[in-house]
């Protein structure tokens, strides 16, 4: 076992330790942010493929498997906004007091 194999299993034990698996990806990030994880282990995690994992041993090894992928691009869609919409004027009614 290398020393990056060792420093991915360590860090997976403690994120981990109390998320019940399987647990899909968006679990995994959502507990490491919680955990409160570096960068560097969020990276790792954003790089792995969107699906379940069964135990910690096969995050820790998928992390390994993955280690030189790049994270997918993120695809934004436009905001469109609607420019040949009539728009009636806000009407606000205000109570006067006697």
């Amino acid at each position: 076992m290398t020393s990056e194999e060792a420093d991915n299993e360590t860090v997976v034990r403690q994120v981990f330790d109390d998320l019940p698996f399987p647990a899909y990806r968006w679990q995994l990030i959502a507990q490491a942010t919680v955990y409160g994880a570096d960068s560097v282990t969020m990276a790792k995690l954003h790089r792995l493929p969107p699906r379940r994992y069964a135990d910690p041993e096969e995050v820790a090894a998928t992390i390994l498997a993955t280690r030189y992928a790049r994270p997918r691009p993120r695809r934004y869609r436009p905001v469109v906004i609607p420019m040949n919409v009539k728009h009636r004027p806000l009407v606000v009614a205000v109570a006067v007091p006697d």
